[in-house]
């Protein structure tokens, strides 16, 4: 096998980070943040319609006063403000829902009030939409409640450390091509896969291993066809750092990816001729 024809510049490494613990929590945090407000902002409106819902008529002492909706394709989000009258003068009440439609255009509002109870008032479009808020909040609810839950797991979960952390510190730094033995392969979050190798070592002894986490679904560079042996770059300290099938961990340019690749394809063929058998009725050397 010839030598790869490795790049003879610096090199930037491209390897993930892992998440940390603190922004873990702060996704926590904002999941908790956002459930809450649409509990406080459209949570005391559903209440409230939960009891009206057929139970209402036109209001005779509130009128509308302003109001609008905002359309994102087919989620709705609508504010209102009703003026009704109180004992000591009138008074504003603003209700803010959502729901999904699909309507194009405006809508039209009138204020409804409980039967024989003037004080208790919402809008006929509120009212209209009272199952599909329901649903609305309870999507959002349980995608912001299940993306906080996931975070917090994450943040307070047990883990090693990051193992790419030493290998990133080779950016900047101009690598040499080598071959390593792979020795494994696993996961832990399912979102990415730690490869652990090593160096190749004559006799029954293995080398030290390393490991790296690639992005789950990204595969070593083998260079052969069993998929034992992939193609690493050393750093000038002895560290080792695994390449990947697309060579994505490392900054190079397309056209030294390419003759990478090129030199992969004649290498692969140059191990298939290897490993045919003679044709049948080759001529063999004669026996003295």
């Amino acid at each position: 096998m010839h030598q790869p024809p490795f790049p003879t510049r610096p090199l930037k490494v491209l390897l993930p980070k892992r998440p940390s613990r603190l922004g873990a929590f702060a996704l926590f945090l904002t999941g908790v943040l956002f459930v809450a407000g649409i509990a406080f902002l459209m949570g005391p409106d559903l209440v409230k319609d939960a009891r009206l819902v057929g139970n209402v008529e036109p209001a005779t002492q509130a009128r509308f006063i302003s109001g609008k909706c905002k359309s994102k394709l087919v989620l709705h989000f609508c504010d209102a403000t009703i003026e009704r009258r109180g004992p000591a003068g009138n008074i504003r009440e603003e209700t803010s829902f959502g729901f999904f439609d699909l309507h194009l255009g405006a809508y039209s509002i009138r204020v409804m009030q409980q039967k024989g109870n003037p004080n208790v008032v919402t809008t006929d479009l509120a009212l209209d939409h009272f199952w599909n808020r329901l649903i609305t909040v309870g999507l959002f609810v349980a995608l912001f409640g299940a993306g906080a839950l996931a975070s917090l797991r994450q943040a307070v979960r047990r883990r090693t450390g990051d193992p790419n952390k030493p290998l990133r510190a080779l950016s900047g730094k101009v690598l040499s091509p080598l071959l390593v033995d792979l020795r494994g392969e696993g996961t832990e979050n399912g979102k990415t896969w730690t490869w652990t190798y090593a160096r190749p070592m004559s006799g029954p002894a293995f080398g030290p291993e390393t490991a790296v986490d690639f992005p789950a679904g990204l595969w070593p560079f083998f260079v052969d066809q069993a998929g034992s042996q992939a193609l690493a770059a050393g750093g000038p300290n002895g560290e080792v750092l695994l390449l990947d099938g697309g060579l994505t961990v490392l900054d190079m340019r397309p056209e030294e990816r390419q003759r990478l690749f090129d030199w992969h394809a004649a290498s692969l063929a140059e191990e298939a001729t290897r490993q045919q058998p003679p044709a049948y009725g080759a001529a063999t050397p004669a026996s003295a």
